[in-house]
């Protein structure tokens, strides 16, 4: 049956963006209608100068960017329950309310407040978020839609859980695979002794039944948005980090390129994240993982605390089929060595001290998963440590070539 075309209007808490028009369908259609009084307020990318046309590919790019993707395990099921054409359709169930954004939608005429309805300032039930992580698609049916679950993408099984504030609990790409969630919490620890506190979301460890789950709050109050770095950023600067792999004059070219970003210590906070990638072969920290949070009422921008840190201690799909290979151990260093660390740099910030003890929280975090064999946590934990003790070369000689100018 061929779907209705629906008018709807984009709105930025009660500011009227713009409206469009959308069919969901096999191929999903959707086309901007008009620009309404506060198209000042539209989405990074979506400028004035462009076409009707450009702005409907635009908006289909921003709303795609807001649901679970097709790669999600369980996606048919939760589809089939929810009987939605495909995650596309099933978010307009929700109005498209985040907890990263103050982008929303309402069909035409329907009178609602974003004070009213919106997950910062309102609890919410979170029946949805709690069936998902529980895998009881059938109860999707009978629950509502007006969670900010809906809009949470990314492959990871994941749902929004309301004790005492909101609270995003992640489980790993699949059933039994608990290795990412505590990667990322161990990851975390590690980051949080690296840059200060505020810098880092903090995860914990919980369990959803007998599957471990990395758990964070909410970063955000009322009056700031989420805004991913590859957004912000030239195309062409994305694109060098994006492609920059273990090519050290690419990495030179990148940071030589962020020297005088407009963005407050965007050189300083790379170097320390290259550092931390180098220590815990962090694979999965693209410029969409990467984010500047605005002030909406300051305009102020400022480096959003470093999010989505699963996928590191070898613990994706391919570093697990690499650590499971132990005739080839010996390369293990070579394949992980993800940070370029640059000896120009500066490491004054740097204090090994900070790391001491760390290879005990190694062993109790990747100890709860049975592929973390005994010998597999000791080849990480040497791996972390011919790391550490490169960067604290690095750091030593930088301290020496200043104190012989002095």
């Amino acid at each position: 049956m061929k779907s209705r075309k629906k008018e709807y209007i984009l709105m930025f808490k009660d500011e009227e963006v713009l409206s469009f028009s959308i069919s969901f369908g096999k191929r999903n259609k959707l086309e901007v209608l008009k620009k309404l009084a506060h198209f000042d307020r539209a989405p990074f990318g979506l400028e004035d100068n462009l076409t009707m046309e450009e702005l409907s590919d635009k908006l289909s790019t921003f709303f795609y960017k807001r649901t679970i993707p097709p790669t999600r395990y369980g996606i048919e099921e939760i589809l089939k329950a929810t009987k939605c054409e495909n995650s596309l359709e099933l978010s307009f169930k929700g109005h498209g309310l985040s907890l990263s954004t103050h982008y929303w939608f309402k069909q035409k005429d329907e009178n609602l407040k974003y004070d009213d309805i919106n997950f910062f300032t309102n609890p919410w039930d979170d029946s949805f978020g709690r069936a998902l992580l529980h895998q009881d698609y059938e109860a999707l049916a009978h629950v509502s839609y007006e969670v900010p679950d809906i809009v949470t993408n990314g492959w990871a099984e994941k749902g929004w859980i309301y004790d005492n504030g909101p609270k995003l609990y992640k489980l790993g790409i699949a059933p039994g695979q608990i290795e990412e969630s505590l990667s990322e919490v161990l990851t975390s620890r590690l980051a949080r002794r690296m840059f200060n506190d505020e810098s880092v979301l903090h995860y914990e460890l919980k369990k959803i039944g007998d599957r471990y789950a990395s758990v964070s709050k909410a970063m955000l109050g009322i009056d700031e948005e989420l805004i991913p770095l590859s957004v912000v950023v030239p195309p062409e600067l994305h694109k060098l980090y994006a492609g920059k792999g273990n090519d050290r004059d690419v990495t030179e070219r990148f940071f030589k390129e962020i020297e005088n970003s407009s963005i407050p210590h965007l050189h300083d906070f790379f170097v320390k994240l290259n550092c931390l990638r180098s220590l815990c072969f962090l694979n999965d920290l693209h410029m969409d993982n990467i984010s500047v949070i605005r002030n909406l009422k300051t305009k102020e921008i400022r480096i959003a605390p470093l999010y989505d840190l699963a996928g590191a201690f070898g613990s994706t799909q391919r570093g697990k089929e690499f650590l499971s290979n132990l005739t080839r151990g010996s390369f293990l260093v070579v394949y992980f060595i993800y940070g370029n660390l640059d000896k120009n740099w500066d490491y004054s910030w740097f204090d090994p001290k900070t790391l001491d003890g760390f290879e005990d929280e190694i062993r109790e975090i990747l100890s709860k998963s049975d592929f973390y064999t005994p010998i597999l946590i000791e080849n990480i934990i040497q791996t972390y440590i011919s790391q550490k003790e490169a960067l604290i070369h690095l750091a030593n000689e930088q301290k020496e070539r200043e104190k012989n100018k002095e």
